[in-house]
């Protein structure tokens, strides 16, 4: 586990050191894409589970569009 330690301790550092804006174009490009990701992902779980714990028989999760908007 020390080397995880490290590693991360030589990633921070090198992060840190980073000029201001080249570390704010590193961080949306990286963090950005990841978030939206993460936050789809939890959506349609979220989606799921929801439809899995209704009382509703056959319940399934909302009908999206291609976009990704809900039909209502």
């Amino acid at each position: 586990m020390d080397w995880l330690f490290e590693w991360w301790d030589g990633v921070e550092l090198w992060l840190v050191q980073l000029w201001y804006p080249l570390l704010v174009t590193l961080v949306l490009v990286v963090l950005l894409p990841v978030c939206w990701y993460l936050a789809r992902f939890l959506d349609r779980a979220i989606d799921g589970i929801g439809a899995k714990l209704t009382r509703v028989r056959d319940a399934e999760p909302p009908v999206r569009t291609p976009r990704g908007t809900d039909v209502s």
